[in-house]
């Protein structure tokens, strides 16, 4: 018999379809039909063995059963979580959840003071939510309506239900007119113990509530509260989410100075943070970066970093198990009834997937970013197709993330605040780069080029790739994030001229349906002569492959993979068709960039045209080009540049496929 991790018998359900379970002995203990629509269910235990299995077989609570039978009966009324938070909302209003309930045990196990960071949009604050429901007193007699049916429900913990829980997010921490930092702050905590107080009262008693009360300070009402808790055997928890989200924002806004003042030393933030550590029995805090804990390690000293803890790099996001089955759940449901969930899964993998955060899962297990998933499957169930943008909007104003770090660097060291850029260039042209990554450092050391490499992969620009001779490798994750990438580096590339983007769009829409290419490379030439190279930035043939990496990025009829390996070589740029939004497409491409010093002779140039015609003619042979380019004509093109100035752009062959 199949168990999972916590050895359980194995209840892979979703909405009315049981995933067949193969067990230990080779038979199907669970099954479902038909595979869609689910309306008819029936289930078949196989127990043709012997000894504990077949009780583990039989033990199947009723329950199961029962929760199995109302999802199905609920399928139709399935709503999409996108953007929502609340997990009493989610379960009471009958939204779709995916289970992360099993990571409870594992959390636990890793200890009382737990510190977990990860990029925006991926789920910190739902997952807090739900350990919020698990861990309080106050929601005992909900369990069953908020966790029946979810993989802690067969076996929860001896916590469940036991802590008095102090819920904040620093996000809700704002300056306000006419108050000091300190003075909104102390409101934020002021006004989140008394909704603590109103909560719990019942447990205080009244005569410890009233003294409580009588303090207006909220240090001294929290040193009260802690106090009486536990002079009366309570156990408290502290659920502090984005605890860095306003801390950042004064970096980026104010600068060092001022966020010394309330981090280091008897400031504020730091104060507060040593009366956590000795308030509450369990800790669970989130964030963005480590850079604000690192300035509160002598206050906050107690906290176990399990941010690249290998059990916990999927606990949020999503895994590609979980969304196909959350494709395959909402397929019937509304617009959404064309195209198998897998195809849509395989299509938005290149979009939303690939980002790891635990060394030990490179290569191994990806996730996908839960918001842009949730966006797309909102879209297919609305209208019945891809949205026009494969980007949200809420995601694309994230490019401003690069900003926030060039900000940041800015306002700590004004003689570094281009060194965004290079870094950023490097990522375009390379498509990766290799630094050692730092779990924690002070804000006054961002400046240090390990440091501020290590912001990017906090921030969600960069992945972990592979260990390779020894050094650790990122990468930018998805064609989502590479969109930010490019957006920046289009935004911030010195030009003496802003381009008119309108004309490059018509040139752009040319190149991919009329094969109208020289016109458009020409342009793409004349702007990169243009632009001045960055203070600090990257040179040569780096910079025109991070300026054209950047130009055709912004080519949304492909899905242009820079270095693709073909014939065991890599062409420069593949442009073949993203079929799923322009299936129209008339044009592909391989183009192979060349660059050489302005001062070199013709012969260097033209020596370096015959290795180009030849690599040219190797990638075509590769046999994936013609399913890749079908339907279209494939131009094979040399783009030779002589110091910044175009030299050459020729079109070596061209061939229907």
């Amino acid at each position: 018999m199949m168990l999972d991790r916590y050895g359980h018998l194995s209840r892979q359900v979703f909405c009315g379809r049981l995933l067949q379970t193969r067990c230990s002995k080779g038979t199907s203990a669970l099954a479902a039909r038909p595979r869609r629509p689910c309306h008819i269910l029936y289930a078949r235990l196989e127990v043709g063995w012997g000894g504990e299995d077949a009780k583990y077989a039989l033990a199947v609570p009723l329950r199961f059963w029962q929760n199995l039978i109302n999802v199905n009966a609920q399928r139709d009324n399935l709503q999409i979580p996108y953007g929502i938070s609340d997990f009493k909302r989610i379960r009471n209003e009958g939204y779709y959840y995916v289970d992360k309930t099993g990571f409870i045990p594992e959390l636990e196990r890793a200890g009382s003071f737990l510190f977990f960071v990860r990029p925006r949009r991926f789920g910190k604050s739902l997952m807090a939510s739900m350990l919020r429901c698990y861990y309080d007193v106050a929601e005992k007699d909900n369990f069953e309506k908020l966790f029946g049916g979810l993989e802690i429900a067969t076996n929860p913990t001896a916590n469940r239900n036991r802590y008095l829980v102090l819920y904040m997010d620093f996000s809700e921490v704002n300056r306000g007119a006419g108050l000091s930092l300190q003075e909104r702050f102390d409101s934020y905590v002021g006004s989140s113990l008394t909704v603590f107080l109103s909560q719990y009262g019942d447990l205080y008693g009244a005569d410890a509530l009233a003294e409580i009360k009588k303090s207006e300070a909220p240090a001294m009402q929290f040193n009260l509260a802690v106090k009486f808790a536990k002079a009366k055997g309570l156990h408290l928890y502290l659920m502090l989410d984005e605890y860095d989200n306003f801390t950042n924002a004064m970096l980026r806004a104010e600068g060092n100075d001022s966020y010394r003042d309330i981090t280091h030393g008897q400031g504020f933030y730091r104060e507060w943070f040593k009366a956590f550590k000795t308030a509450f029995d369990r800790i669970y805090m989130t964030g963005v970066s480590p850079v604000t804990m690192d300035d509160l390690t002598s206050g906050f000293n107690i906290a176990a970093n399990i941010t690249q803890h290998p059990a916990f790099n999927s606990m949020l996001g999503f895994s590609e198990e979980e969304c196909l089955r959350l494709y395959a759940d909402f397929h019937g449901v509304g617009a959404y009834t064309e195209g198998e969930p897998a195809e849509w899964v395989a299509a938005i993998k290149p979009w939303y997937d690939g980002y790891c955060f635990a060394s030990r899962k490179r290569g191994k297990e990806s996730v996908f970013n839960s918001d842009m998933a949730l966006f797309f499957l909102k879209s297919l169930v609305q209208t019945g197709e891809a949205p026009e943008s494969w980007v949200d909007v809420n995601i694309r104003t994230d490019y401003a993330k690069l900003k926030v770090i060039a900000d940041i660097q800015r306002r700590i060291d004004p003689a570094h605040a281009q060194d965004a850029l290079p870094v950023t260039e490097r990522i375009a042209s390379d498509g990766e780069i290799q630094f050692e990554l730092k779990e924690s450092f002070p804000a006054d050391s961002i400046p240090r080029p390990e440091n501020f490499k290590s912001l990017f992969y906090y921030y969600g620009i960069l992945s972990m790739k592979e260990r390779r001779e020894g050094l650790d490798w990122f990468r930018v994750p998805n064609v989502c994030v590479k969109q930010q990438v490019f957006d920046y580096l289009r935004e911030h590339f010195d030009r003496a001229n802003y381009p008119d983007w309108s004309e490059w769009s018509a040139l752009a829409s040319a190149f991919a349906y009329r094969g109208d290419w020289e016109p458009f490379l020409r342009r793409l030439a004349e702007d990169f002569a243009a632009t001045n190279p960055v203070r600090g930035g990257i040179q040569g043939e780096h910079r025109i492959q991070g300026y054209m990496q950047a130009e055709f990025g912004h080519l949304n009829f492909y899905l242009m993979e820079p270095e693709m390996e073909l014939s065991r070589g890599f062409c420069d740029f593949c442009l073949f068709p993203e079929r799923h939004r322009f299936d129209d497409v008339k044009h592909s491409y391989l183009v192979e960039l060349k660059y050489d010093k302005a001062d070199v002779p013709r012969e260097r140039l033209d020596a370096q045209y015959r290795e180009a015609v030849e690599q040219l003619a190797r990638y075509r042979a590769d046999r994936t080009v013609p399913s890749l380019a079908r339907g279209t004509t494939l131009h094979q093109l040399v783009f030779q540049f002589k110091g910044a100035e175009l030299f050459r752009c020729e079109q070596i062959a061209e061939e229907p496929m």
